[in-house]
């Protein structure tokens, strides 16, 4: 989408009195355009296959299935998901699924005006960040680029594109596994043998910097470190959440970047 162009967007939620409320506000927002609203899954997946939408403002709880579920439709094989996603709901205990099912953003209702055009303002710019990028990978050198080892191969791109690496078990496994985070929400699984000390290694200890054991963080995404909470914040829209910095990192970080 070249950042000039109108957002394309469609509306998802079973509460029509939501749906108005959101159309309301953005139809007040000259850089969007709504191309069409649906109350229920099935309708919800023709208007998105039809409409092919830049944005989806989707419900999490709805009747039958949830939001979640439907995104689920277009990662089916022969389906193409080439949308991003703003959660609403009245529930805020979904932020962390909703982050970890690519959202671009989260918004509990009723959502202000204001949160809507800073939502909105967010994504325009993060479009424009992604373009760039496109504009100017072709001129980029080994040193700007990274290989990651997945399961199936590698994979590669600039380092520039990574907000961070999590770690994370589950209850299938007693092996923990690394994701990366790109800055346009996609994850990448690293492969199972990879640990902490040759992620950091591998991305370059000068950029990206561990907050924890579980957590590795692209400096350039860091937006501000609290000594008395140990609490790291990052820049919109990967702010949703602190991310708790332990003692021995955080000492790390103090000698590191601290000039008082």
């Amino acid at each position: 989408m070249e950042t000039s162009a109108r957002i394309s967007t469609v509306i998802i939620d079973d509460d029509k009195e939501a749906i108005f409320t959101l159309q309301n506000y953005l139809e007040l927002m000259p850089e969007v355009e709504i191309k069409g609203t649906a109350t229920d899954y099935r309708k919800a997946i023709k208007l998105i296959n039809e409409q092919a939408p830049d944005l989806v403002f989707l419900d999490i709880e709805m009747p039958g299935k949830t939001g979640f579920e439907l995104l689920k439709e277009f990662e089916k094989p022969g389906s193409h998901r080439g949308f991003d996603v703003i959660f609403h709901t009245a529930y805020d205990k979904y932020t962390i699924q909703a982050l970890r099912e690519a959202a671009f953003d989260f918004l509990v209702k009723p959502p202000s005006e204001n949160e809507l055009r800073e939502a909105i303002q967010r994504y325009l710019k993060q479009k424009s960040m992604l373009t760039d990028v496109k504009v100017k990978r072709p001129g980029l050198n080994l040193s700007q680029m990274v290989s990651l080892p997945t399961n199936t191969g590698l994979q590669f791109l600039p380092k520039a594109d990574i907000v961070y690496v999590e770690c994370q078990k589950t209850a299938f496994s007693l092996r923990s596994t690394w994701s990366v985070v790109l800055n346009n929400h996609q994850t990448i699984k690293l492969h199972p043998n990879s640990g902490a000390a040759s992620i950091i290694d591998h991305l370059g200890a000068d950029s990206f910097i561990p907050l924890n054991q579980s957590f590795i963080v692209n400096v350039s995404f860091v937006n501000m470190i609290e000594y008395k909470t140990h609490n790291c914040y990052l820049f919109p829209p990967f702010d949703v959440k602190p991310i708790k910095i332990s003692r021995q990192y955080m000492v790390a970080l103090r000698d590191r970047f601290d000039l008082i």
